[in-house]
């Protein structure tokens, strides 16, 4: 793992520190001091997944959009991803950040968060729950002029999700849906349909809506499935059907784009609301130091930028604010490989339990982010909003005794039980996430828990993002954890079908039979009632497991600057969001 930089510190070595010391070293990096509590933002709805054709809303068009400001603004964002603009060849979430702008949606949301018709008019699952039928919206343009077709559909799911595509995407997600894809094909002169070979309610919602966490967009249909100089040539000139188009590209810098006008959100073509932006341009920025995003905010360079509490002060003192986007990011903390080895520590289900009840979260939330941040709710990737959320799925309670007890029970020594065999080393991989910093230092606090209540050396590893996804995706983190950041969801059934309903993962969290038929049973019910009930069942059968050691999630801190009139950030979202609702000076 010649990628990886081993920190120069064993959590043995850091143990006289005490906690207040590790306190002070934390916030003089960064950390947080105990922020002024403010009332929580209001708990979003629950969603179920949709069984029936949905038609186009019946409100009525809102009131005309004001003037179109002649100004830009200027977004800056940690981390950007790999710079590709087709979506086969960008994994993970950073690419959003910029995917989201240039490309438009088959589905849609409200202000309520729930679905709604976007680039589809209306959307249908088969009783059987294998087939998805999309109708397309009658004049949408992309960015060149030209209109969107079913062949543009039909090629892009071809492109992603094909038995050709196996060979050269590399994402997840897509192998994910590859390995249960059935056919694609045109059912009428504006209708597309997708069938599967097993039931996935959460499809339609998970791949192809803006509130879902990815973004599988429509391309235009090229002449080949796969060419590499047909690929390339579309990251210079990239074209979508979204509210922004591309101008220009310094690579790792900036990323220009201008107004759509022709974006098909808008009354002209039978949407509710005019969602065109209400300004002219639009420069996204990479700046991974929090510092320089904090002072560009105070002198008026840039608009809005995601920062810690720390520097709440700083952004106030420039004529700036702080607004939080709710649940935008959660805690990823994840046991890699456990099932490979009966000798790796974390291969029994009571040491996994162990170490979470041996995690003080009310200590991390209070020691680095604070209250206003930091929430000790949810398990893993389901937080409140996620349908199928229950409490009974929030984090388990710091109980040190519990944890010992469970590590006896496996066999291991503790410091309550001096003959059973030595745990030994446990290995914490971790990086320096933009999206929700500080994950070092919680995970140096993480390991000086694991070693002062259950007697287990800790070696934490900080890497970069890139190189740990493919160790991984290789298999080569096996036995150890993955602590990074994730977008929580309202629909966490494709990150379930994914993690622990697909048997032919090339790298699973379990091999439990059993677990990947509790989670194929779980997403094949089409009825929206049941299978809330049939979730919430589900997500507790997962966190008995701790494959996932829950911890909590963190609402965005988005520092924004004065020449911003009005702008409210979009819950569960990481990624520049609400755009037309953004009214600049």
């Amino acid at each position: 793992m010649r990628f990886l930089v081993k920190v120069n510190v064993k959590v043995s070595h850091i143990l006289g520190m005490g906690l207040m010391s590790l306190a002070m070293v934390v916030v003089a990096c960064g950390g947080a001091s105990e922020p002024t509590s403010a009332p929580p933002p209001t708990a979003l709805p629950q969603a179920a997944a949709t069984a029936i054709a949905v038609p186009e809303p019946t409100s009525p068009p809102a009131a005309a959009q004001p003037a179109v400001n002649p100004g830009k603004v200027t977004w800056m964002v940690g981390a950007w991803g790999n710079e590709r603009f087709d979506p086969a060849f960008a994994p993970g979430g950073d690419p959003n950040q910029y995917g989201r702008l240039l490309h438009g949606f088959l589905l849609e949301i409200d202000e309520d968060f729930e679905l709604i018709p976007g680039m589809a008019t209306a959307w249908e699952l088969s009783d059987d729950g294998l087939a998805w039928t999309f109708t397309l919206r009658d004049g949408v343009k992309f960015h060149d002029g030209s209109v969107l077709s079913p062949k543009d559909v039909l090629w892009s799911w071809d492109h992603y999700y094909s038995d050709v595509a196996r060979e050269y995407t590399i994402s997840g997600i897509m192998a994910t849906l590859n390995s249960i894809l059935d056919k694609v094909e045109q059912v009428g002169d504006d209708q597309v349909k997708m069938t599967t070979t097993t039931p996935h309610t959460g499809l339609a919602d998970y791949y192809f809506s803006r509130r879902g966490p990815n973004w599988n967009v429509i391309l235009p249909a090229r002449v080949e499935i796969h060419s590499e100089s047909e690929e390339l040539a579309y990251d210079k000139n990239p074209i979508g059907t979204g509210l922004m188009k591309l101008v220009k590209h310094r690579p790792a810098e900036v990323m220009e784009f201008d107004r759509f006008d022709d974006y098909y959100f808008q009354p002209s073509n039978g949407l509710p609301e005019d969602r065109r932006l209400n300004f002219a341009s639009f420069d996204l920025r990479s700046v991974p130091e929090e510092a320089i995003r904090v002072a560009a905010i105070r002198a008026g360079e840039a608009d809005i930028a995601p920062v810690t509490l720390q520097a709440k002060k700083q952004v106030e003192a420039g004529g700036g604010r702080i607004l939080f986007g709710k649940e935008g990011v959660y805690f990823n903390f994840k046991a890699e490989g456990c099932w490979e080895d009966p000798a790796f520590l974390c291969n029994d289900r009571r040491v996994r339990q162990a170490l979470n009840y041996a995690i003080d979260k009310e200590l991390i939330r209070s020691t680095l982010y604070g209250t206003e941040a930091m929430e000790v709710k949810g398990w893993a990737f389901v937080t409140p909003s996620t349908t199928g959320y229950t409490p009974g799925l929030d984090p388990f309670p710091f109980d040190p005794d519990k944890a010992r007890e469970l590590m006896a029970e496996a066999g291991y020594k503790t410091p309550d039980n001096p003959n059973g065999k030595e745990p030994g080393e446990l290995i914490i991989n971790t990086l320096n996430a933009p999206s929700l910093p500080l994950l070092p230092e919680v995970s140096l606090l993480i390991a000086e828990n694991w070693k002062r209540e259950l007697g287990i050396d800790v070696e934490l590893r900080v890497g970069e993002k890139t190189g740990l996804e493919k160790s991984e995706d290789a298999g080569d983190l096996a036995g150890q954890y993955y602590f990074r950041d994730n977008e929580a969801r309202v629909d966490a059934t494709g990150i379930a079908k994914s993690t622990y309903g697909d048997p032919t993962r090339l790298v699973p969290a379990h091999k439990d039979p059993e677990l990947f038929t509790v989670v194929q049973n779980a997403l094949g019910i089409p009825d929206p009632e049941e299978q809330v009930a049939a979730l919430q069942k589900m997500y507790q059968r997962l966190r008995e497991e701790q494959y996932y050691l829950g911890i909590g999630f963190v609402n965005i801190p988005w520092a924004v600057g004065p020449r911003v009139v009005s702008w409210e950030p979009r819950p569960l979202s990481l990624f520049p969001n609400n755009l037309h609702n953004l009214i600049l000076e």
